[in-house]
Formats: structure tokens, C-alpha cells, sequence
């Protein structure tokens, strides 16, 4: 069974009653899946469309053009275009690593393309964009359409602050638009074979848990993605798009340490849709595409568990997970995840 659609609409002008409905919800279904499907956030329809459509553009240019924004592969955040296989997921989570055809986790790429930026602000990491002649309107499209996911972040932020009974900024109050360190991306999955994938080798993204604080995601219809059914460990269930503004919400590694497990993060890949959903031509895979929005924590802020999720004290909780700051946390999972040459 999944999660129910919950309307955004109902938090931010519904009453006290509704407000509180929605915000419980939304903490159960992010305690019993992982994630949860939101709509009436307010992005319509023709705007996420657009961001699609420039997604596609991008990712149909030749690797020379695309390499003008090239990401540099490392521990820092992720700027511009990274190519065909080179962020390594399955590093992230060893435990699903080859865990079905003893395989390494540096043998297992992601068979994804993805084009990453953080906001304009950033002096400390800047922003690669592609050329504006090959891509007119591209940049004005993703900064927008960043701010945008960015506002509907914390809003579900808030109500999680609610159905958590944590007091006001808690959480926010740790993500900051002046020193915001989000991240926007653009997924993109080519057209791969069936016998590729069973090779062993390649997926469209193994088993993984994001590194912030919740991911925000616009998919195609292609479907895909699939989410690990807490009922049954190592099992799981495809989270197929219901409409085209239908957005997922999953937790992320940093608001599991914040909340001590209290929300763990939602363990999630990308297969192969279900055979009868899409159309297959000579056992190739169509391509697919997403839009993803993943809140993060101030670079300097703490990554330990918050006092309120703690038992018998702060100090007790915070053998549980070690104290860091955000960005000394991200570079040490991001160090596993991509290739030491890029080559």
C-alpha cells in the first residue's frame, strides 16, 4: 500500500485543525515509507513542464557542448554537468552493494547523466552553466524553478516542525536562505538495453539514501523509481507518477541524524519500469527524466542529533551519530560516491 496523496494547500490556508491533520500525516507517512506524495503546492502544471523541456535540451547536446559545464568528480558540492556513470550511489549504501551478484561497489555505475547547481549566491562554489546561445533561457528557467522548489521545501519543513511537535526554527533555523546550500538537479536516464542492465553492472541508480535534509522530486511518466516497503526490508515497491505535478517528498540522511531515527531516511533506487507501463522497442529501455530539489543544511551547522530526539541527555545522543558540520558530513559520503579520474 503506499502513501496517499496529502494537498500542501490544506497547511498553508487551511485552519489550525487542518494545518495539524496535514502536518501529522506528513510525519506518519514519512515514519511508515520514507516518503510521501505531495500536490496542490502551487507549481503548476505548464511551469514544470517547461523545466522538462529544458532538462531535455540540455542533456541532447554533444558531450563537447555539455563539457562547457563540466562538474568537477570529488567531495565538494556538485556544479554542472557530470556524465554517464560518474557518480557511484552504490558506494553510499554497501550493504545493498552487490548484494545479489557479489559484484564490488566500485564495479556498480549508475547508467545517469545529471546536471547539478546551487544557488546564485554561492560564492564558495559557484554555479557552471552551458553557453546562453546553445541554451537560451536555460539558466533563468533552473534558477527559478529552484527558488520555487526552495519555497515549497520550507513550507513542508515547517508542518514537519508541527507533526513533530519541535518548537519554531528548530529545523529551520538551520537552514538558512543566506547560507542555503541546496541543491538543484536535473536527472537524466538514457535509453538503455535489457541486457545491459542484466549484465549486473549498470542501473538506472542503485539503492541509496540522499545526503540532506528531504529531497523534493518531479518525475516523467516513464517511471522507475522505486522505494525500499519498511514491512518488508529488501523488498521494493515502484512509486509510479500519478499526475504530472505530483512530487515526492522522501527524508534524507540529515534529518534522520537530526531526529535521532526518529525519521529515517528513505532508501531508494531506480530499475527498469514495470514491463506492461511503457512501451519497449527491441528490448530497449526508454529514456527518463526527473527534477530534483535536495534541501540541505547550512555548511557550518551541526549534523548531531537535536536535543528533543535525545535520552538521557544531548551528550548521551551524540555517540549515536558523531559531531560534524553539514559540509564536513557531505564531503565525506560524497568521497565515495564519484570516481577518483573522470576520464
Amino acid at each position: 500500500m503506499d502513501p496517499p496523496p496529502l494537498n500542501l494547500h490544506d497547511f498553508v490556508e487551511g485552519n489550525e485543525d487542518k494545518q495539524g491533520s496535514f502536518a501529522q500525516n506528513l510525519v506518519q507517512s514519512l515514519t511508515d515509507f520514507g516518503f510521501v506524495r505531495i500536490v496542490g503546492h502551487g507549481i503548476g502544471e505548464k511551469e514544470v513542464q517547461e523545466v522538462f523541456q529544458h532538462a531535455r535540451k540540455f542533456f541532447r547536446m554533444t558531450p563537447q557542448e555539455k563539457a562547457v559545464a563540466k562538474n568537477e568528480p570529488g567531495p565538494n558540492p556538485q556544479r554542472g554537468w557530470s556524465r554517464l556513470g560518474a557518480e557511484n550511489t552504490a558506494s553510499l549504501f554497501n550493504a545493498f552493494a552487490g548484494a545479489d551478484n557479489n559484484k564490488s561497489a566500485s564495479e556498480l555505475k549508475d547508467a545517469r547523466e545529471h546536471w547539478d547547481q546551487g544557488p546564485e549566491t554561492d560564492a564558495e562554489f559557484p554555479n557552471r552553466w552551458p553557453s546562453e546561445d546553445k541554451l537560451p533561457g536555460f539558466r533563468g528557467c533552473m534558477t527559478t524553478a529552484m527558488d520555487q522548489m526552495a519555497q515549497v521545501s520550507d513550507v513542508l519543513m515547517l508542518a514537519i516542525e508541527v507533526g513533530l511537535g519541535l518548537p519554531p526554527k528548530s529545523v529551520l533555523g538551520r537552514i538558512s536562505k543566506s547560507k542555503s546550500a541546496s541543491e538543484f538537479r536535473l536527472n537524466h536516464y538514457p535509453s538503455v538495453s535489457d541486457e545491459t542492465l542484466a549484465e549486473g553492472y549498470f542501473s538506472r541508480i542503485w539503492p541509496h539514501f540522499d545526503l540532506g535534509v528531504i529531497t523534493l522530486l518531479f518525475q516523467d511518466d516513464v517511471g522507475g523509481l522505486e522505494f525500499e516497503d519498511r514491512r518488508q526490508p529488501g523488498q521494493f515497491r515502484q512509486v509510479a507518477r500519478s499526475e504530472p505535478t505530483e512530487m515526492i517528498v522522501n527524508v534524507s540522511e540529515t534529518l534522520q541524524r537530526w531526529t535521532n531515527d526518529r525519521l529515517p531516511a528513505g532508501l531508494h533506487r531506480v530499475t527498469p519500469p514495470c514491463e506492461k507501463s511503457v512501451d519497449r522497442d527491441g528490448g530497449m529501455i526508454p529514456e527518463r527524466f526527473s527534477v530534483a530539489y535536495f534541501c540541505k543544511a547550512d555548511r557550518d551547522v551541526s549534523v548531531a542529533p537535536l536535543h528533543q530526539f535525545v535520552q538521557g541527555g544531548a551528550e548521551q545522543g551524540k555517540d549515536k551519530y558523531s559531531e560534524m558540520t553539514a559540509l564536513e558530513y557531505h564531503q565525506q559520503r560524497l568521497s565515495s560516491a564519484y570516481q577518483k579520474s573522470d576520464e
